[in-house]
């Protein structure tokens, strides 16, 4: 890191691969947009996702693990340097220590949708303002990251409540789980699940929420997401994919992947091309 405050970077590409462990002297904040992969941390292992986050501490050892051949990965990466971050203190006294109290055993941040779309907004805001580089953008950067904090803070707070005993609906929750893993293609609603499994709605919703980290309907959602997007890359159309992945509208589709990937289906296909291309190109070559 060679900025004294912070540094944001926007990639995507193959680098990911083959990334040693390793370890920095700052704060990384990962926030992965495609694909999903194992990352650890120290002793920790996580699943990362779109959707999630991971932010290591200075000090700890990470690093991603990928399985298949090298392919695209986007991703933004924002690292903080400790020394500005504690000059924060003085405002953000309650969030910097909602940071340091919080990630001692717990690196991966799960927001809610909302919230991560808020987050993921001022990550592109942070980028936006690194590349405008004017005279105004040092102190836009630190306005922007103090909103970004809080917002981290807030969904690490919220994790840490204590949590009431979940009994038996540990039990009929994961049935729900894997009911929908096996089923989210198909048309599924909330409703359906709380009657299949005989349960009041409102309560399936929160005690899913509470032990998956989201609420069946976004779950439904990301699911359906994820498949759409892989048929795409895979070489299958726009609308079959958002079809065969069990959203029965293309308006709804369209406005769904754009608003959780951050790009259009198109845009994806166009990645997705290129990147055959290349491949196709290398392969000749050799």
């Amino acid at each position: 890191m060679s900025r004294n405050d912070i540094e944001v970077y926007h990639y995507c590409d193959a680098a990911t691969f083959g990334v040693p462990p390793h370890r920095h002297d700052f704060y990384e904040l990962y926030c992965l947009l495609s694909d999903s992969y194992t990352y650890h941390v120290e002793d920790n292992q996580y699943e990362l996702h779109p959707g999630t986050l991971i932010l290591v501490p200075p000090g700890e050892t990470h690093w991603p693990e990928l399985q298949g051949p090298p392919r695209d990965i986007e991703r933004i990466v924002l690292w903080l340097n400790p020394e500005f971050i504690s000059s924060l203190s003085i405002f953000l006294p309650k969030t910097l220590g909602a940071m340091g109290s919080n990630l001692q055993d717990e690196h991966l941040i799960v927001p809610e949708e909302k919230t991560y779309h808020v987050i993921l907004n001022l990550l592109y805001s942070l980028l936006y303002e690194k590349n405008r580089a004017d005279a105004d953008s040092q102190y836009l950067c630190h306005l922007i990251l103090s909103q970004l904090l809080i917002h981290i803070s807030r969904v690490l707070n919220q994790r840490t409540k204590p949590q009431e005993d979940p009994g038996t609906r540990y039990g009929e929750i994961m049935k729900v789980h894997e009911y929908i893993n096996a089923h989210y293609r198909e048309s599924l609603s909330v409703s359906d699940l709380a009657q299949r499994f005989f349960l009041d709605k409102n309560t399936m919703t929160r005690q899913f929420k509470r032990i998956i980290g989201m609420t069946p309907g976004d779950y439904i959602r990301r699911k359906r997401l994820e498949n759409a997007r892989e048929l795409i890359r895979q070489g299958y159309s726009i609308q079959h994919a958002g079809y065969s992945s069990g959203f029965s509208d293309y308006s709804a589709f369209f406005r769904a992947f754009r608003q959780y990937y951050g790009m259009s289906p198109g845009d994806l296909v166009g990645r997705s091309k290129a990147s055959r291309r290349q491949q196709s190109e290398q392969e000749s070559e050799e």
